[in-house]
């Protein structure tokens, strides 16, 4: 991540520099109308202010007056539902004096304008009269009350009583109406002068926006142009990663009716273009590819470029299939042009896909673009079929296993938690276990069994494969020199080494020095190597090969037949066996194509002096039919598993009993 970021920022740098003179003429310009504007527009702001502070006064006065007349409805409508309560209570035999005192303020308050409660006395004829007679009623409202008091019994008074209080909320009630109607005509009045008072000044800011609109609406189209130019890659006209984080996050938020789903893609081996046809074929393929991703976008989506070949893509989409059918549609375009222009070459597509539904969590692009990211990497790692993968929780897992793995990997050699399992190998000739194969497993803490294709890819891309191998190669020499000591049964054992290795110059110095230290004797020690090492430095390998047998080492070649190897090789490469790998074996007792190839590897190598060692073999017949070859060796389920180094020695003390008590090394025939 950090090299990505380097190159990131160097291809910014790049991109302010190539832009500089096509923007200054265009900056300028934009300036200059930017300040007209602003002289403009401050003189028209000074009189919209103005006009705004009137109209805000005039406002505040109006909602001022409207509050207090507001509250003569407020506390006529309180005298109107107190007087209910309180003959409730007088009928009841509970006095009520504090609501009468309470009553009589208010009373006399809208009365005379004056008091605790702050009421105004409009100046109504209406309201006046209704305010007069609400008066009157209460007094003699009041006058009742009393007189019930003095005769609780005598059900006329109370009857009138009731009768009075009935009066009294009709001539309150016509009170209120009377409040009501002035406070309302009143409310108009003003909304009247608000209305005139907004009106103006929205004339006045129209007359303003409409004088200064086709400036604006020229502006800002130029605003845009220059802010879409500057969020461009200069080289292939996508957007810059700022740019498209920043616009994808605005049309997410925006289009919510869309599902969307983002794309990290990248060409498997770019670098080989830019090696082998230049840098100017290089751009040209880049150019082309985005123009084609550019053509494909609809609207509200969006194409981006990180750096060197990383693209990344904001789709909408209804159905998965969709999203691969448009994505294999481009790629199928670019791979044409390739093999047009790049003489009849084309390099593979690895496409990670994120679907924005598929994502429990609530992440930032960024977050969301390295989930596409983990994708491509599946793609890219060998982890998938196809060239596209969607992003699920299960390659977030498996990319956080394969962290853990990274992060563990030191502790591990330095704790020895890996453990040595050896595979026999069986003669042919003898049917008998001839050597084995040292093959390594860890056990991790938590007492988990890791398989080396869980571990073995994590060690190659941090470039600690040696210091793994280095440990295997010394555990072997361990045990075998504990069962030298012990007098017990020992065998030829082939230990595996990376391609690494061989870049190193004290690799052979090194092993030469180990297999001394624990004095293991010459013909007991064969080191593996895949065939692809043929292909990386021949010279150099030819040179260890020859130092190797110079130190009593035996040497083979391992998974043969996966890569690229020549046979012709071999003349001039004096290794001693030849692993021939198990794709060949698949299909060896039904395709005479098959056993007519393997039958020609064997005899082939056969007259170089190299034996050969058939693996992963499963089955009776592809026994038989290796037999008839001379096949020299069978290393496979049908005979042994990789099994412990324990088990393994059990079972060359049940093999070789009589070695074992006559402490004699029994060698391969």
């Amino acid at each position: 991540m950090q090299s990505a970021r380097f190159d990131y920022v160097v291809f910014c740098h790049d991109t302010k520099q190539r832009h500089s003179s096509t923007f200054i003429p265009a900056a300028v310009e934009l300036h200059e109308r930017r300040y007209l504007m602003k002289k403009g527009w401050l003189f028209s702001l000074l009189g919209i202010f103005l006009c705004l502070i009137l109209l805000g006064g005039v406002t505040i006065n109006s909602i001022y007056r409207v509050q207090r007349h507001g509250r003569l409805i407020n506390y006529t409508g309180i005298v109107r539902g107190a007087s209910q309560k309180l003959v409730k209570m007088e009928l009841n035999d509970i006095h009520g004096d504090d609501l009468i005192v309470y009553i009589d303020d208010i009373v006399n308050s809208l009365c005379t304008g004056r008091g605790a409660y702050d009421l105004p006395l409009p100046d109504d004829a209406d309201y006046l009269d209704e305010l007069h007679q609400t008066k009157e009623a209460w007094e003699q409202l009041k006058q009742q009350i009393y007189a019930v008091r003095t005769s609780r019994n005598d059900q006329n008074v109370k009857q009138q009583l009731l009768q009075d209080s009935e009066d009294f909320f009709q001539t309150t009630n016509d009170m209120v109406f009377a409040a009501e109607s002035f406070t309302e005509q009143h409310a108009k009045r003003l909304m009247l002068l608000d209305i005139i008072m907004f009106l103006s000044v929205l004339a006045l800011w129209v007359f303003i926006f409409i004088t200064n609109i086709r400036k604006i609406l020229r502006l800002e189209t130029t605003n845009r142009q220059l802010k879409d130019t500057a969020g461009r890659d200069t080289l292939t006209k996508a957007y810059t990663l700022e740019y498209f984080i920043t616009s994808a996050e605005q049309l997410m938020k925006s289009n919510t009716k869309f599902k969307y789903a983002l794309f990290y893609v990248d060409f498997s081996d770019f670098k080989y273009i830019n090696d082998v046809f230049g840098y100017a074929n290089g751009d040209n393929l880049l150019k082309h590819y985005a123009a084609l991703l550019i053509k494909d976008k609809e609207h509200d989506e969006l194409v981006g470029r990180i750096n060197a070949d990383n693209f990344i893509i904001l789709r909408h989409y209804n159905s998965r299939a969709e999203l691969t059918k448009r994505q294999s549609a481009v790629d199928a375009a670019i791979r044409d042009y390739m093999r047009s222009h790049l003489d009849r070459q084309a390099l593979s597509i690895s496409c990670g896909i994120c679907c924005l539904e598929d994502v429990d969590e609530k992440l930032n692009l960024n977050e969301l673009l390295n989930r596409a990211n983990f994708a491509r990497k599946m793609v890219k790692n060998g982890h998938e079929l196809n060239n596209y993968c969607f992003y699920d929780e299960s390659i977030r897992q498996h990319l956080l296993e394969e962290k853990s793995i990274e992060s563990g990997m030191e502790e591990a050699l330095s704790s020895r938690q890996f453990e040595v399992f050896y595979q026999p190998k069986v003669c042919m000739r003898t049917a008998e276990i001839a050597g084995s194969e040292a093959l390594v497993r860890w056990r991790t803490q938590k007492g988990t069994l890791l398989m080396p294709d869980q571990f073995i890819p994590a060690f190659e891309k941090n470039r600690t494969i040696p210091q793994l191998d280095q440990y295997v190669f010394e555990s072997v020499c361990v045990w075998l020199r504990k069962l030298l000591d012990e007098g017990k049964p020992v065998l030829p054992v082939s230990i595996n080494v990376s391609r690494l290795q061989f870049c190193n110059m004290d690799f052979v110095e090194t092993y030469a020095g180990i297999k001394k230290s624990y004095a293991i004797p010459d013909g007991l020690l064969e080191i593996e190597f895949t065939e692809s090492v043929m292909f990386d430095n021949w010279e150099r390998l030819t040179s260890i090969v020859d130092q190797l047998h110079s130190c009593g080492f035996a040497c083979s070649i391992d998974d043969f037949g996966k890569g690229y190897s020549s046979l012709g090789m071999f003349k001039n490469l004096n290794v001693d066996v030849l692993k021939i790998d198990a794709l060949f074996f698949h299909n060896l007792e039904t395709e005479e194509k098959d056993r007519l190839l393997v039958e020609s590897i064997i005899q082939l190598v056969r007259q170089f002096g190299v034996k050969t060692v058939a693996e992963g073999i499963e089955t009776r017949g592809q026994i038989e039919i290796l037999k008839h070859m001379r096949c020299d060796y069978i290393q496979g389920y049908v005979y042994y598993k990789p099994m412990p180094q324990k088990e393994y020695e059990k079972l060359l003390l049940q093999l070789f009993p009589l070695c074992a008590q006559e402490a004699v090394t029994v060698c391969p025939v």
